[in-house]
């Protein structure tokens, strides 16, 4: 009798949040000998089980969501011998209810990776990059106003720039539902990366004195230095899918990602939002956040600061 061979599959996830060094967590840890990560780095699969594919978004991308479990289990043949396997998907962690009872039937009990940031700044992080992609044309305070409109209309949750933001509800899901939750923040990422990588590699069960490159920043957003850098970074696929496969045969896929991140951050400015708009998201979070600390036993009040007004409730 042939014996069926079994699959292998993640033993980890991460799970989001959005904008939130999701993409550079991914490219650090697969650096590491020991760890296996998919390619697409986003494969969405639990997402896909539920969601029409495609999204109604202007401009989503949905060319690499893998829908069928064959094609899930056949990103991580390569995997054998490696140690922590895993995957990105950040909808996993904003469509917590229906991803989680999935994530438990195919995967059992996968440790979880959360990464967070100030969801004001990651509000406008989304906004700006889309922004910058040319597939958001509306001022920010008016796509705010169309949120609930484009949630309704199935659009992918990379617009959801407010909703996505209320971590506490999503957060607790997951501690609730599996055995080993790590949360980190977007501040540690930022301060002291060597440390929160070397942490996560422990919470991995792999050599923590592995020393990854951490020297290109991934997925960042900002406003072109100059208007004629600014069709480099509008959504075009068949261009993109040309540069991109020229990158990745002159050099590796992951030294080509690497490379321009870092050419990225070079042409990029930053940008901010209107004062009375991050005024009015801090009021809208506010309640989230004092509870979210409480949650996960860190101190967020550098998030919170002191509200301009009486804060909104959710």
């Amino acid at each position: 009798m042939t014996k069926i061979q079994k699959p292998i599959l993640p033993n980890f996830l991460i799970v989001g949040a959005a904008k939130c060094g999701v993409t550079s967590l991914y490219y650090y840890l697969k650096q590491h000998p020991d760890v296996f990560m998919s390619n697409p780095k986003e494969p969405d699969f639990f997402f896909a089980q539920f969601s029409k594919i495609p999204t109604n978004g202007i401009g989503d991308n949905c060319q690499n969501i893998v829908q069928n479990f064959d094609e899930y289990c056949r990103l991580f043949e390569h995997a054998v011998g490696k140690k922590a396997i895993g995957e990105s998907s950040h909808t996993n962690l904003y469509y917590y209810r229906k991803t989680i009872p999935l994530i438990k039937q195919y995967l059992g009990d996968p440790k979880i990776i959360i990464i967070l940031r100030n969801p004001v700044e990651r509000a406008f992080a989304a906004y700006a990059e889309l922004t910058l992609e040319g597939r958001e044309f509306l001022p920010l305070e008016e796509a705010l106003g169309q949120e609930p409109k484009r949630i309704a209309q199935g659009w992918r949750p990379t617009w959801y720039y407010q909703d996505l933001g209320f971590y506490t509800h999503q957060v607790k899901a997951y501690f609730d539902n599996f055995s080993a939750v790590k949360v980190c923040l977007f501040d540690d990422l930022k301060r002291e990366p060597a440390t929160l990588i070397q942490d996560l590699f422990r919470f991995l069960e792999v050599d923590a004195t592995f020393r990854p490159d951490l020297t290109a920043n991934y997925n960042i957003s900002g406003v072109p230095r100059l208007k004629l850098f600014k069709s480099l970074f509008r959504r075009n696929p068949p261009l993109q899918g040309i540069v991109s496969f020229l990158g990745k045969t002159i050099f590796t896929e992951d030294r080509w990602a690497s490379l321009r991140e870092k050419l990225k951050a070079k042409l990029l400015a930053k940008t901010t939002m209107k004062p009375e708009t991050k005024r009015d998201l801090k009021n809208l979070y506010w309640d989230d956040i004092a509870k979210l600390q409480i949650l996960i036993g860190r101190d967020l009040t550098h998030w919170m600061n002191a509200p301009t007004r009486d804060h909104v409730k959710r």
